[in-house]
């Protein structure tokens, strides 16, 4: 449905949701001046009766605005003066962006509007009798553009960068801005099992966009004082996992990726981390510590570095199977120590570590179940044994691990939200909070567990969806993305137990922030499955969002829209900002200057979201 501001809207817009059109302003101006005189006659026959003078054009445009004049013996242009008269008479119409007044032969232009860019472009020109060896008049300006124009709009960019990858993603082969340089390909994103009739969302991992630059931290409940944690996966580069186009071991990577994550809010880099036991594991260790260099060597360690031991960390050291429980006991408890003694000794020592109440924290990713032949037991007897250990450090680790439960045992320091897909189903796909309801009982759970255990961290999850298609593991699991309302009801369902008269969530954990072959990355940005339509009738400007499924697409995902007008070099200037995510259409008449502009309009999605912009329409002032 369009709704149609109304005139006040317009000018509250026009003075406070655009930027420069209030600033003080000067506009631009230039000079041509005219010399010469006609000259003739001569004689091209050889005698007297060919008498033949000089005749021709003189042309000023400014800013693609043509005044042109002609001059011959026959007319009543002959003179410098008479020339400079009819230029200006014809630069003070209406349809031209200056006004023009003459001394003599000289002709002083000023921009109707004031701004920067009434530095408009300004070009002249003359033409002659081809018998004559050059022109009776000639023309000198003040440049090559009007000089003197300041203040009002000033360019954001230009349209190729707007619609470029703005993530640390490599990029598509259809982005206008190119490839990123440490990029040795490109990334056009990774589909789902064709085989899964009926899936939601076909494209899991979709090419790197330009992602809203909305810190994520605003998708929380008002008052959110917490810390963000973005779950980051390290093997990208290495040939045992699908290409996206960079090395996590380059430095120039791991260096764009923080940066992004800093951009979008995150507050750690949480690292998959799969230890330094296993020199199988050598490449991700190698991207553990170039993340950690990085990190570390940032000025007040604006982005923490954080581990998620793995159970891949542990599993050539201590197999699966084949091993009696003593044994396996043991090899778990003394390999879990070996690696604290190594993060302690390499990490988290570091003021760049993330630690709560000033302890350093690790996290566990996987469980008992990894190793059928333990008991609870005897699980509890491995972390008490590796907490015991790290007491003994100078400052001693915190322990959080995957939901399950809570427990009293002094070894758990708190407990994390994961994603629980379910086999891939018409139906099961969107079970977005369990794999065995509809209704999201693993979250439920976690959170109200989470309020009973206060003394316990409690980390929330936000996460987009889940298709593991494209993993070497696949288990054709998928959670569908529901055109990014997923990642809002994740968001939503923490406001429902923390917040308000209620505690804080301390933590809240994005999975993930880059595990492409999971389907759970949100580095490339969430598509949204909307598309902009503009079209301009006179003044007024109209949009409508145009979704690729009816279904899911919700304008929920919508933050707000952005108008920008751009001239012929593809120079974008805001003529509107922040317009509410129900807008459709906008009055332009007072928001943008004369000339003639191609108008576009940006939807800017709630954070994550892929941003969208329209097709450009033409629009003279």
């Amino acid at each position: 449905m369009q709704v149609r501001l109304r005139l006040f809207a317009v000018l509250f817009a026009s003075l406070c949701l655009t930027r420069g059109l209030v600033q003080a302003q000067t506009p631009g101006t230039g000079w041509v001046n005219i010399t010469g005189s006609l000259q003739g006659p001569i004689y091209p026959c050889g005698n007297s009766t060919c008498p033949t003078y000089d005749s021709g054009q003189i042309a000023i445009t400014v800013n693609g605005f043509s005044a042109t004049t002609s001059y011959s013996k026959a007319g009543s242009q002959k003179t410098a003066t008479q020339l400079a008269n009819a230029l200006a008479a014809k630069l003070n119409t209406a349809a031209s962006p200056v006004t023009a007044i003459v001394a003599k032969s000289k002709i002083t232009m000023t921009a109707k509007f004031p701004g920067a860019l009434s530095n408009y472009p300004l070009s002249t020109s003359v033409t002659y009798n081809a018998q004559f060896t050059k022109a009776s008049f000639t023309t000198t300006s003040s440049g090559p553009t009007l000089t003197g124009g300041t203040g009002g709009p000033v360019s954001i960019g230009t349209l190729v960068q707007q619609t470029s990858n703005n993530t640390s993603l490599c990029s598509s082969s259809n982005d206008p801005g190119g490839n990123l340089a440490y990029c040795s390909a490109f990334f056009d994103g990774f589909t789902a099992n064709p085989n899964d009739i009926g899936i939601q969302t076909p494209v899991p991992s979709a090419p790197a966009g330009h992602v809203s630059n909305l810190s994520i931290k605003q998708l929380m409940y008002s008052g959110w004082s917490g810390r963000l944690i973005c779950e980051y996966q390290p093997w990208f580069g290495l040939s045992t996992h699908k290409s996206v186009g960079y090395n996590e071991n380059s430095s120039a990577t791991v260096a764009a990726q923080d940066s992004f994550m800093l951009a979008e809010g995150c507050d750690i880099n949480l690292v998959d981390y799969y230890g330094s036991l296993d020199s199988n594991q050598s490449f991700n260790l190698a991207t553990a510590n170039t993340l950690f260099a990085d990190l570390n060597g940032r000025a007040g360690y604006p982005l923490k570095f954080g581990i998620l031991e793995d159970k891949g960390a542990l599993k050539s050291t201590c197999p699966t199977s084949g091993q009696i429980e003593s044994a396996t006991l043991a090899c778990l408890q003394t390999a879990l120590i070996a690696e604290m003694d190594f993060i302690n000794t390499h990490y988290a020592n570091s003021p760049v570590y993330w630690t709560d109440a000033g302890q350093p924290v690790v996290a566990y990713f996987g469980g008992k179940a990894d190793w059928p032949i333990l008991t609870s037991a005897d699980w509890d007897s491995i972390w008490s044994a590796v907490k015991e250990h790290t007491d003994a450090y100078s400052t001693p680790f915190k322990y959080v691990f995957q939901f399950g439960s809570f427990t009293a045992n002094a070894y758990d320091g708190g407990r994390y939200g994961w994603l629980q897909p379910p086999a891939y189903g018409s139906t099961q796909q969107f079970w977005w909070g369990s794999n065995i309801s509809a209704n999201p009982l693993y979250l439920d759970n976690l959170y109200s567990a989470g309020l009973r255990h206060p003394s316990q961290l409690t980390i929330g999850a936000l996460y987009k969806g889940f298709d593991d298609y494209n993993a070497s593991w696949s288990a054709n699991r998928v959670i569908a993305q529901q055109c990014g309302q997923v990642l809002l009801k994740t968001t939503n369902e923490i406001s429902k137990y923390f917040g308000g008269a209620n505690p804080q969530i301390p933590y809240v954990q994005v999975i993930t922030w880059n595990d492409y072959e999971e389907g759970t990355a949100t580095e490339e940005g969430i598509d949204n499955c909307y598309r902009v339509n503009s079209t301009i009738s006179g003044n007024i400007l109209s949009w409508t969002l145009i979704a690729s499924d009816s279904t899911y697409a919700s304008t929920s995902t919508v933050h707000h829209f952005n108008v920008y007008f751009a001239d012929a070099g593809g120079n974008l200037y805001p003529a509107a900002s922040n317009l509410s995510g129900t807008t459709s259409s906008l009055d332009l008449s007072s928001l943008v200057p004369p000339g003639t502009w191609t108008m576009y309009v940006e939807m800017v999605g709630q954070p994550l979201v892929i941003n969208r912009v329209s097709n450009g329409v033409s629009y003279i002032h």
